[in-house]
């Protein structure tokens, strides 16, 4: 009794596989409707209709559906030059250079050493 409701299910599922057209399986979400306009020409989905636009100097902005012109200019990666000088001034006053060390000692300054004594040992 098993292998029979095996047997229907699957043939149930079989059934409603080839019930869905083949185009659904193979159309993807978006529609080709632009597919259908000639060369040069783009639908503009807010009108529904081919609208023309000349590739060779302007290109098709799908974002705003309008025909825009394209910038010719051809672009060089700019090459960066040298840092220029440090400007002098700001706000509140200028720290000069330090200034020398002063002269003199850390404390009393220690005399010579004297003379080793003479006797015994």
């Amino acid at each position: 009794m098993t292998t029979r409701s095996f047997y229907g299910a699957l043939g149930a599922f079989a059934f409603a596989v080839a019930a869905i057209p083949l185009t659904a399986l193979a159309s993807p979400a978006v529609s080709n409707a632009e597919d259908n306009c000639d060369f040069n020409y783009f639908l503009n989905t807010f009108t529904d209709q081919c609208q023309f636009c000349d590739t060779a100097v302007m290109y098709w902005n799908y974002e705003t559906n309008q025909c825009l012109v394209a910038d010719l200019t051809p672009y060089v990666d700019p090459i960066l030059g040298p840092a220029g000088p440090v400007g002098v001034g700001g706000v509140g006053p200028v720290v000069g250079p330090a200034g020398p060390v002063g002269v003199g000692g850390l404390g009393p300054v220690a005399g010579p050493v004297g003379p080793v004594g003479v006797g015994p040992r």
